[in-house]
């Protein structure tokens, strides 16, 4: 590993450093005796310089590639193949991951195609000390070590990197790298690109594992092609769980389309699926890849906030109506259709972990109260539940 890894704008700076120092140099060479000492300092220069590039290139490739990867089996090969292939040091790469009922082992072979027996280490159970919980490690290998996280590598790895994969605040397991060479991952090498390396990777299993869950259980919505209720149910299950342990806030926004019966009616259900079609499409632009979009069934469609504070939610909510209320559609004979939805906005707040005996049933209970208030006040708005304790206070209407 090179000792030092800059970001694009230090690269950009010595390059500019190094200019100027050429020039100087080339002025001044034939009347100043130290000219060959300082060309052979900006060959150095030049020289770490390019190789600062093919690394930071190299990283850039291997997440792209993740990131446009549809499988688990997709994702831990490219890693088990692209970091050898970008870095010749690296002569070993696994994930380990806590997998205590199965669930990814079997992914991977529903899914088929083989991968290193190397690649992927499931873990039934934390083991202590095996990943290093103050963050990513670099220095010698052992063993032990070896032997757990890279089972089936054939002769001896001289230097480890070992780098937590944390999602939403919890430990889920390592990517591994391992080399023959003993000064390839120094303690004193620069780590801030493989931690960006192992919080992409984290990021891309899980998506990779909820899409894998999606094609299983059947939790697409066939229609508009969004999440169904039941993989909303059992992601507030999950959020829910994360907001009991760790607090903050956590949002649920439920969106009615007004005035849908008469789309059907007048135009016929064909246009009426066109129009829950481009609903989703607008109500998904714009969401973070842990928000949840669902169709909660007929013309509503319900979204889930983590981590959102309610003026967050609010902005999000008015900025999802006015798509809506913008979309340009057209029925049969060229009539023009104007689409509104009405928005339900409730919260779960930090001092109410331990109020409530069910929270989840809570929060959609008070966002649907908050629909209703919005459907009495004219459509097409935004109305916030209140909440004092457990009771809920009167709905607040954000001006359009």
């Amino acid at each position: 590993m090179e000792k030092r890894l800059k970001h694009p704008a230090e690269q950009n700076l010595i390059r500019r450093i190094v200019c100027r120092f050429q020039t100087v140099l080339r002025q001044r060479v034939g009347t100043d005796a130290h000219g060959a000492h300082g060309s052979a300092l900006v060959s150095d220069l030049e020289s770490r310089l390019r190789g600062n590039e093919r690394i930071w290139a190299g990283f850039r490739e291997i997440e792209l590639r993740m990131l446009t990867a549809e499988t688990l089996h997709a994702v831990i090969g490219t890693l088990s193949r692209g970091l050898p292939e970008f870095f010749p040091g690296v002569h070993a790469v696994s994930v380990a991951w806590l997998d205590p009922d199965y669930e990814l082992t079997h992914l991977l072979e529903q899914e088929g195609e083989k991968i290193s027996s190397n690649a992927f280490v499931a873990l039934r159970a934390p083991v202590p000390g095996l990943i290093p919980p103050g963050g990513l490690q670099l220095g010698p290998a052992d063993a032990v070590t070896q032997k757990k996280l890279f089972p089936n590598t054939d002769g001896r790895l001289k230097s480890m990197a070992i780098a937590p994969l944390v999602l939403r605040g919890v430990q889920v397991g390592s990517l591994n790298q391992g080399s023959a060479d003993p000064g390839h991952f120094a303690p004193d090498a620069a780590t801030d690109l493989l931690e960006h390396l192992a919080a992409v990777t984290a990021i891309c299993i899980d998506n990779s594992v909820n899409r894998a869950r999606l094609r299983r259980d059947g939790l697409t919505d066939t229609l508009t092609q969004v999440a169904n209720r039941r993989f909303f149910d059992r992601r507030l299950r999950e959020e829910v769980s994360q907001w009991l342990r760790r607090g903050g806030e956590l949002s649920c926004l439920l969106v009615d389309l007004d005035h849908f019966k008469q789309i059907n009616d007048q135009h016929g259900h064909l246009v009426g699926d066109l129009v829950l079609q481009e609903a989703a499409r607008a109500l998904s632009k714009g969401l973070r890849a842990s928000d949840v979009l669902a169709r909660y069934g007929g013309e509503e469609f319900v979204l889930l906030l983590p981590s959102t504070e309610s003026q967050r939610a609010a902005e999000i909510a008015e900025r999802l109506r006015t798509a809506i209320e913008s979309l340009a559609l057209t029925a049969t004979r060229g009539v023009k259709l104007r689409v509104t939805a009405s928005f339900g906005l409730a919260r779960l707040a930090v001092d109410q972990r331990a109020s409530l005996e069910d929270p989840g049933l809570w929060l959609l209970r008070q966002a649907d109260q908050a629909l209703y208030a919005a459907k009495a006040r004219g459509r097409n708005c935004v109305v916030i539940a209140g909440h004092s304790g457990n009771e809920s206070t009167q709905p607040q209407t954000i001006d359009t």
